[in-house]
């Protein structure tokens, strides 16, 4: 049987490496593909049609409408329409966090990114993996700043599973309650006890999620 072919975009500050642990817990079938946005090294493509799609929080605006188009399954891991509250006060105060977000990151960008982890209940042995592109950084938190999700980027026939951690402090739940209502086809799981870094923390917890719902979609 040939195998599922799974994308996995993961958001910013992050690399590849934040789906390691999946590699680990992804059945035998299930092949895993990791675009890289070049924060830390070559920004690198995948050229699959995937059947499984898989983002981390902002990796949802950053994976490839080429890539949606052909999922079947499209995995929303602490993730957004639009990272603002619709709460003007809410949102004045999330502007100015990423506007000094800019700021640091001209000045110390790895006092920034280990900042940034630690918020994201990120393990304190995971760290980037090497020399730190600021400006790759800086053109998707510019991007975080004013992207809004074009719902017609998810296909109208792809089902949509959205996860987010329960004490997520830098999206908070309410985003993910928000992109739910907006997609008729997505079903919303929290993940108890658990921040934004949903990915490199709670791995089995999450595909143990998604892989119930691949099931569920497969005829018996």
């Amino acid at each position: 049987m040939a195998g599922v072919d799974v994308v996995a975009q993961h958001g910013w500050g992050f690399g590849t490496w934040c789906w390691d642990r999946w590699r680990d817990v992804l059945p035998a079938g299930f092949v895993l593909h990791c675009p890289d946005r070049g924060y830390f090294g070559p920004a690198v493509a995948v050229a699959v049609r995937p059947r499984i799609v898989l983002t981390h929080s902002l990796g949802l605006h950053l994976l490839s409408p080429r890539l949606c188009a052909a999922a079947e399954l499209i995995v929303v891991i602490s993730g957004f329409r639009r990272f603002h509250s619709p709460c003007v006060r809410q949102a004045r105060r999330s502007r100015r966090t990423i506007e000094q977000m800019l700021a640091r990151l001209e000045s110390e960008p790895a006092a920034l990114l280990a900042d940034f982890y630690a918020r994201c209940g990120a393990p304190p042995d995971r760290c980037w993996p090497g020399a730190i592109d600021a400006g790759s950084l800086r053109r998707d938190l510019q991007l975080l700043q004013e992207s809004a999700l074009e719902l017609t980027a998810i296909p109208l026939a792809a089902q949509v599973l959205i996860l987010h951690g329960s004490r997520d402090r830098v999206v908070p739940v309410e985003r993910a309650e928000e992109l739910g209502e907006l997609l008729p086809h997505s079903a919303l799981a929290i993940v108890a006890k658990a921040g934004h870094a949903l990915p490199l923390t709670h791995a089995r917890a999450c595909w143990e999620r998604v892989e119930r719902a691949w099931c569920g979609m497969r005829p018996v």
